[in-house]
């Protein structure tokens, strides 16, 4: 996992699947790089093949704590399984999801990429 910050940005880029065995971990790292001036949060799960409800739990918390600073969420470019799980759980209601087959915004910073 790598995380950036550009001005009131931070992006997450995570790698691998994200279960119940490592999702402790993968919340401890964001949390602890969750900046008071951050005002976004973007997540890159183009990486990611396989996510179960931890995953939930980690943007749910991920959320609320962006809320607090009056900041957004976005999850882009998760992988189709990924992205029918989001959809499924109904997830994409509550935080915007850019889907793989949109064309990329330009926002993941080049080091990033």
């Amino acid at each position: 996992m790598e995380i950036r910050h550009v001005d009131d940005t931070v992006y997450i880029n995570i790698r691998g699947d994200i279960s119940f065995s490592n999702a402790q971990e993968i919340r401890k790292k964001i949390a602890d790089n969750i900046r008071k001036t951050d005002k976004k949060a973007i997540v890159n799960l183009s990486e990611v093949d396989f996510m179960d409800s931890s995953g939930l739990s980690i943007f749910i918390t991920l959320l609320k704590r962006i809320k607090e600073q009056d900041g957004q969420l976005i999850i882009e470019y998760p992988q189709l399984g990924v992205q029918r799980f989001l959809e499924m759980t109904r997830l994409n209601e509550i935080i915007e999801i850019r889907k793989a087959e949109e064309p990329k915004t330009g926002s993941w910073p080049e080091a990033m990429k």
